[in-house]
């Protein structure tokens, strides 16, 4: 593993590692790179979204892949479902004739994610030398292909689910749910093991994954109760959507810097 920094040393116990998890988030640097995060996780939803939409139509016509869509969405997002239904809607007629612009603009975003998620994550875990540009680019791709994969993946699963919704509602029910924990967890795993450019370990990035997916899950219902405590919509009318998605990427953010915070760093395995 990459060398730390002159004069640190890795946090024993767990008091330590959480006080230090607390002072790298509300750190200045990790707030600027999570900013950057959370404005591109915007530009880049909708347009992946089309894409997604796209592909899922032509594997599977006529399966309910928007009704699917909808249904992950509603556990990954946790609020505006009738924006996003909507959204999804106007997506499935406009998906065959949009692709080609979605994939330019999912493939200059997804820099904007995952350069600053690399640097973040260097930053945690005492990262060695930054990458050359076009290779933290061609990572950022890379990254990108594998969560749609995944994400395409989870639609399935959720198809197949919704098949069973008529005769045991709760088990489909179930299902999507489960999908959507197994695609957060994967997710986080698949980022803090390629992410960075210190080697990090399987096992460091599992566990890291596992305090980040579970806080995750804990927070989209503080996040909802939030919203609707503080009357976002009264200040921000026709764009509370809008900001609603960027504070939920940028908490999201936080959360993904925690989990590998309170996680001690591997050896690549």
């Amino acid at each position: 593993m990459a060398k730390k920094k002159a004069g640190s040393r890795v946090p024993s116990s767990p008091f330590e590692r959480l006080r230090r998890a607390l002072g790298l988030v509300v750190s200045r640097d990790v707030m600027v790179l999570t900013n950057a995060i959370a404005f591109n996780f915007l530009l880049c939803l909708f347009p992946l979204l089309l894409v997604l939409i796209a592909v899922s139509h032509r594997l599977s016509p006529g399966g309910g892949v928007s009704a699917a869509v909808r249904m992950l969405l509603a556990e990954l997002i946790p609020f505006g479902g009738d924006t996003l239904a909507a959204s999804l809607r106007q997506m499935t007629r406009l998906a065959r004739g949009l692709e080609l612009l979605s994939v330019a603009l999912v493939v200059w975003g997804s820099s904007g994610i995952f350069m600053p998620v690399e640097m973040v994550l260097n930053h945690v875990w005492g990262g060695g030398r930054a990458r050359a540009f076009w290779k933290s680019r061609l990572l950022a791709f890379f990254l990108t292909l594998a969560g749609a994969a995944l994400v395409l993946l989870s639609v399935v699963l959720t198809i197949e689910a919704r098949g069973y919704g008529r005769e045991w509602p709760a088990l489909a029910a179930l299902a999507v749910k489960t999908a959507a924990l197994l695609l957060t967890w994967t997710l986080f795993v698949v980022v803090y093991r390629v992410a960075p450019s210190a080697p990090v370990s399987l096992s460091t990035a599992a566990r890291a994954a596992f305090w980040a997916a579970a806080l995750w899950e804990v927070s989209k219902y503080v996040f909802v109760w939030n919203l609707e405590r503080t009357q976002i919509a009264t200040l921000y009318g026709p764009l509370t959507f809008a900001v609603s998605l960027v504070l939920w990427a940028y908490v999201s953010s936080l959360l993904l810097v925690f989990g590998a915070a309170v996680t001690p760093a591997g050896r690549r395995g």
